[in-house]
């Protein structure tokens, strides 16, 4: 509970909740609010706020019904009796018969002065049995009537055999009735206004504003007007449950029952599984469903707790400790009660749960009883809840009894650390017990009397919440001073060894604990053993005490141990080589079963007997970077592996250590297993060998492919003789780059480079264009590769050629046959085409006949269409 105001909600909030109850419901409410109306199945009445009946009259399984505000009460009695009687008769017949006497009984008969005659008329009386006659009478009807809450009937009504009445509603106006037979029936003033048929038994009525809604077990959901019976809805399933809508529209309960139970809601098309059916009710079967008063506000109870679904929308679940039987809402919809098959009494605030009863826990309170089978015999189901308008008045039905409780208010203040909060608080009322939760402060609700509260234990993790006394109270009214409750917290204190350490089990605050010391232990081994106190270790913390007594501080579950070692020599030397080892110390208890184990086990148990076991060992050894069982020295078991191991150390700059052999075996595996049974002593040879790194696609050839190359070995890196090429354009290796700087003596495809350190092999690259060379005289290189920027020196041969004699043609340059420049050196800057330029050398002309004999050559040449050509090579050859 968070407040009194929301005591006193709850308790107010749950009588209200019953004036939702359709036909069905056990217990409703009255305006008044002191008063109960109830419904027997072998009556009906009402029960006062003292748990007096006030009134009551007979009736057959009635089912009662009230308006909203519980102004009236709607009766429907329904006597049911039949009488089977059976008749068996005989038939009678007599006859007169002559009968012939023999003569020893005539002779005998005279003998004793009777005289008979020979013959004699005797009359036979016969009786014959007839087939039994059964007569069988049955009487059958309901009865409607309306009462003002003190029972005053307003009317009655009989609505003849054929109305078997199994639903109910009213407005104190207007009364409806639904029958077995699928009528509905609406009464107002004690005469019958309008009667329809539906066609299939009618398991709820609800009374609007205009209309009487209707729901059958064939699952049709009608509205009755004036102007006549309209079909609504069809579900899969028998509609158990009706009611209004806050907008006036009725919102009724399918119940469908397939591969397991459903429960849809029309018309917000919501569906819950495991719907509970409830059986205890005057006219089963019943869902344990309530709807506020407002309408706004539906609770279904499912087999595994209670649905609120406000406005058609599903607004929270809670779970229940068993299957709800009786649900009510309060006016608004903020609280509800749940009572369930086990008897228990749960109230929801807001969907918070406030307030729960748990019937075993109350018996055994009540009667300071420990047989908990005892408290489940006497665990009786919840039928119905109700609680009066102010909160004052609870009555809880459990069947076959009502118990009403006239309740005072008693505040209450807690005293009692965060923790402890919410506590509980049980309080006796005679054979009665109640359960209420506890807030900081708030008020208890308790019954008139004399009445004992008793704060209630509270365990949590570790701790415990204990109240520091009971207080009893003669309760005739609301109290004014708040009523103290006070609860100190404390911690469980475990404490071990036990025996040994002695000190509270619950505690608060600083308590001292006390450890014996010395503790004399028994040994058995080569070498004494003894225990020492070693010191304390409170919650897993060790303290380095070892004084006996130790004062804790307990501000949570502690734990306290005392910690003895168990002290051995650890090694026994026996050499320079060998030497026995503490193998284990196995520590016993009193019935011999091992408690710890290890060289020095610290424990915290007594008695024990410690038993120590040694070992031999050898000394094994080795030098960096090789090691020996992990190490570069170690003791191993006699019989033991020894395992040698010599990784290769890389030192992450280019350059690491390569086993190569064990010197004193000459074994080149670098891991060596021996057995230890004498001391051994190993050293690793190793060699320096650094990284290569190659540029790509150049690799390395020598050592093929090598990666780690011993230091001083020549290594050889060749790249492709030709990196690109396309379009007459290449890309060729210029010159290499060991580690960064260019060395010009390395230049070509191919490098060779003596390893005194890591290598990183890279090279710088030249283009290259394709130069094609033609000429029409001599021989020339044809085609050929020339760098970038460089100079072409090259000549036809020979460069000077007589055709014919006397002409002498002499070698001139190279001209660019897409640009036609000519040079006798041109710089290669692109893929070209160059041919040979030749001028004539005019000097053996002059020889040969000077200006005369020049033009008769020059006419034989214009003869032989061979002077242009001349004279266009002379022309270029100037020009250039």
């Amino acid at each position: 509970m968070n407040s009194p105001e929301r005591h006193a909600l709850v308790l107010a909030a749950l009588l209200l909740a019953a004036l939702a109850a359709l036909a069905g419901a056990c217990l409703i409410p009255a305006e008044s609010g002191d008063v109960f109306y109830r419904a027997a199945p072998g009556s009906v009445g009402a029960i006062g706020a003292d748990g007096r009946e006030l009134w009551s009259q007979g009736a057959a399984y009635p089912l009662i019904a009230a308006d909203r505000a519980g102004r009236c009460i709607a009766v429907a009695n329904r006597p049911y009796a039949y009488d089977v009687r059976v008749w068996r008769h005989e038939a009678q017949v007599s006859a007169p018969v002559q009968l012939r006497l023999s003569d020893e009984l005539v002779s005998a008969l005279r003998q004793y002065g009777v005289q008979l005659p020979q013959t004699v008329m005797v009359v036979m009386n016969l009786s014959l049995p007839l087939p039994p006659v059964v007569f069988a009478s049955v009487y059958k009807t309901s009865v409607l009537s309306l009462h003002a809450p003190g029972g005053y009937p307003l009317w009655a009504l009989n609505l003849g055999p054929r109305a078997n009445v199994t639903a109910l509603a009213t407005d104190c106006d207007r009364v409806a009735a639904g029958t077995a037979a699928g009528d509905v029936y609406v009464v107002r003033g004690g005469a019958v206004e309008a009667a329809v048929r539906l066609g299939s038994p009618v398991a709820a009525v609800a009374v609007g504003a205009g209309a009487i809604y209707a729901g059958t077990e064939g699952g049709g959901i009608y509205a009755v007007t004036a102007a006549g019976t309209t079909k609504i809805a069809e579900c899969g399933g028998a509609v158990y449950g009706l009611y209004v809508s806050a907008g006036g529209m009725p919102v009724a309960l399918c119940f469908e029952k397939r591969e397991r139970p459903y429960l849809r809601v029309y018309p917000h098309g919501i569906t819950l599984q495991d719907p509970v059916l409830v059986a205890y009710s005057t006219d089963a079967p019943r869902l344990a469903f309530a709807a506020s008063q407002d309408g706004r506000w539906l609770f279904v109870g499912t087999a595994d707790g209670v649905v609120a679904i406000r406005e058609g929308r599903i607004a929270w679940r809670r779970p229940l400790p068993a299957p709800p039987t009786a649900v009510a809402s309060s006016w608004n919809g903020s609280v509800v009660a749940v009572g369930t098959l086990a008897g228990h009494l749960l109230v929801f605030k807001d969907g918070v749960p406030v307030l729960r009863t748990d019937p075993i826990s109350a018996y055994l309170l009540a009667r300071n009883a420990t047989a908990v089978e005892e408290a489940v015999r006497a665990v009786r189901p919840v039928t119905s809840v109700a609680v009066s308008f102010d909160g004052r008045v609870i009555a809880v039905e459990t069947w076959d009894s009502v118990r009403v409780v006239l309740t005072a208010r008693v505040p209450y203040a807690v005293e009692a650390p965060d923790e402890c909060l919410p506590a509980e608080a049980a309080v006796i009322a005679g054979d009665a017990a109640y359960l209420y939760a506890l807030d900081r402060s708030g008020a208890l609700y308790v019954p008139y009397g004399r009445v004992s509260v008793r704060p209630l234990y509270r365990y949590l993790d570790g701790a415990r919440c204990r109240p520091l006394q009971n207080i009893t109270l003669a309760v005739f009214g609301d109290v004014l001073e708040p009523v103290r409750i006070r609860y100190v917290k404390e911690y469980r204190v475990a404490l071990s060894p036990p025996g040994l350490v002695r000190g509270p089990e619950w505690a608060s605050g600083a308590v001292t604990v006390y450890a014996q010391t010395p503790v004399p232990v028994q040994t058995a081994g080569p070498a004494q053993a003894r225990l020492a106190l070693a010191g304390w270790r409170v919650n897993g913390r060790p303290l380095n005490l070892t004084l006996p007594a130790l004062t804790v501080s307990v501000a949570g579950p502690t734990l306290v141990e005392a910690l003895y070692r168990v002290e051995a020599p650890e090694h026994v030397q026996l050499d320079e080589g060998s030497r026995l080892r503490l193998d284990h110390v196995v520590v016993l208890d009193a019935s011999g079963s091992p408690v710890a184990s290890g060289r020095a086990p610290v424990i915290s148990a007594y008695p024990v007997t410690v038993v120590a076991s040694y070992v031999r060992q050898f000394r094994a050894s080795t030098r960096w970077p090789a090691r020996v069982n992990g190490s570069q020295s170690a003791w191993a078991d006699a019989g033991s592996r020894l395992v040698f191991e010599a990784p290769d150390v890389d030192f992450g700059n280019g350059t690491r250590l390569s086993f190569r052999r064990w010197a004193e075996t000459g074994e080149r595996s670098r891991v060596v297993v021996m057995t230890a049974d004498a001391p051994v002593s190993l050293t690793p040879v190793y060699a320096v060998e650094y990284r290569v790194w190659v540029r790509p696609p150049a690799r390395v050839v020598e050592p093929p492919n090598a990666t780690w190359v011993e230091r001083g070995s020549l290594v050889r890196a060749a790249a492709p003789q030709v990196l690109e090429e396309a379009g007459g354009v290449r890309v060729v290796v210029d010159r290499w780059a060991v580690n960064g700087e260019v060395n010009a003596s390395l230049a070509g495809p191919s490098a060779a480079v003596r390893a005194r350190g890591p290598l990183n092999l890279t090279f710088t690259t030249k283009r290259q264009y394709l130069v094609t060379l033609v000429s029409r005289y001599g021989s020339v290189p044809g085609r050929l590769w020339a760098d970038e920027g460089t100079a072409l020196y090259a000549a036809p041969v020979p460069q000077d050629v007589w055709d014919p004699p006397p002409l002498h043609w002499v070698f001139s340059g190279w001209r660019d046959l897409s640009t036609g420049a000519v040079a006798r050196t041109p710089v290669i800057t692109r893929p070209a085409t160059y041919e040979a330029a030749w001028s004539l050398d005019p000097v053996p002309l002059a020889a040969v006949g000077g200006a005369a004999g020049a033009a008769g050559a020059l006419a034989w040449l214009r003869k032989k269409g061979r002077l242009t050509l001349r004279r266009g090579a002379v022309a270029e050859e100037e020009l250039a």
